[in-house]
């Protein structure tokens, strides 16, 4: 028998095989396509490191006037808006969450102020915005600060800010909810405030997006808006 393979059969393997430039055609496409996705799912996690740190804040300003509410005792929420990990004015900014059971810092606010930025018997939760979106993707900030286009009622008028409580520097702040039901706001210098309602914003580094958020003192009733 001979060896020779069949020219009919060879002519078929050819007919069913790929040329070189249909091979380079293939890849082209798939790495065209591959760099899509990857433009897609940044575009995608800036998007969701904006949302979910906007989603974290008002889950904590919920939580903080429940369990004021439930554990009778006040709840402060003390905001660093130029704070970091590593420095205390130059980083996205970071929040903590104080338990007051004694009631004692409604008496002496500045000492509450005080408190660092780590966990303790009284700090039940600390927030830095640079672990959102694996990088410093998030901050303090509103994309058209001193503008109210983007609160509605019952907040109309009320003017986007970074945090609207927080003076000094580097600023600082909290808001107080108290057991019935209200919130108060204090400044950097441990003064409660008399307006009745605050703002705050988060923004990403890219000036696409924002998150405004609203807190009504008497009410202590929190609103997040996405214009």
């Amino acid at each position: 028998m001979s060896k020779r393979e069949n020219p009919e059969r060879i002519e078929r393997l050819g007919a069913a095989g790929f040329s070189l430039v249909e091979l380079m055609t293939v890849v082209a496409i798939t790495a065209i396509l591959l760099g899509l996705a990857l433009v897609a799912y940044d575009a995608v996690g800036r998007r969701g490191a904006l949302q979910n740190a906007a989603f974290d804040l008002q889950g904590v300003l919920n939580q903080a006037r429940s369990r004021a509410a439930s554990r009778s005792h006040p709840v402060w929420v003390i905001f660093h808006p130029q704070a970091g990990r590593s420095t205390p004015d130059a980083g996205e900014g970071a929040y903590l969450v104080l338990e007051d059971v004694e009631h004692r810092y409604s008496r002496d606010p500045v000492s509450a102020l005080g408190h660092a930025l780590k966990k303790s018997d009284e700090v039940s939760a600390v927030y830095f915005l640079e672990d959102y979106g694996g990088g410093a993707r998030v901050r303090f900030g509103a994309l058209t600060p001193g503008s109210s286009a983007g609160y509605k009622a019952p907040f109309t008028g009320l003017e986007a800010q970074a945090c609207g409580f927080c003076t000094g520097s580097p600023p600082l702040g909290a808001v107080v909810f108290f057991p019935n039901g209200s919130a108060r706001f204090v400044d950097g210098t441990g003064v409660f405030l008399t307006s009745p309602n605050q703002s705050l914003a988060f923004r990403n580094q890219e000036g696409t997006g924002q998150y405004l958020f609203a807190i009504s003192g008497p009410a202590a009733y929190i609103a997040a808006f996405s214009p």
